[in-house]
């Protein structure tokens, strides 16, 4: 997770049969803990995935209204901090305060405690309304994106 500070905003987040898990990687400025999504899929409505290099800030974007994919045996999401407002939990109940921020030292006892998915226990699939993923690394599986476009917008 080194260069510029990342950022991907979607209306609409989609990891499909996901695991949620809190591990350990190395970095520039040593260890750090962070959020690691594995899911078949990850989609993205809206797409807005931002770096920030100098004085600069670069936008891959896709079309206005559009849902960019990223599919293939797994794929791996790697994450500082995810926020916005859960929508769907696969089949369990949705927590009844639904605008959240999610990071390695604050996961909600709903999505990740003997209840939640974890590693032993099933996948399902979590839906994120306007939705902010910090310092995002995406692994594996093939990405489309409709319209996709590249801007650079002066600081």
């Amino acid at each position: 997770m080194s260069g510029g500070r990342w950022n991907l905003n979607a209306h609409r987040l989609v990891l499909r049969d996901s695991v949620l898990d809190v591990v350990t990687v190395v970095t520039s400025t040593g260890p750090r803990p962070v959020l690691k999504f594995t899911a078949r899929s990850v989609a993205v409505g809206d797409l807005d995935l931002a770096i920030k290099r100098d004085s600069a800030t670069w936008h891959l974007q896709g079309d206005p209204g559009s849902t960019s994919t990223l599919a293939g045996d797994s794929v791996t999401m790697y994450a500082e901090e995810l926020s916005g407002t859960i929508t769907g939990l696969g089949d369990g109940p949705l927590p009844e305060k639904r605008t959240v921020t999610i990071a390695p030292d604050s996961v909600p006892q709903w999505l990740y405690g003997p209840d939640a998915a974890a590693p032993s226990s099933p996948d399902r699939t979590l839906v994120f309304e306007d939705a902010t993923v910090f310092q995002a690394r995406l692994i594996g599986g093939d990405l489309a994106i409709p319209g996709m476009r590249l801007n650079e917008v002066q600081s």
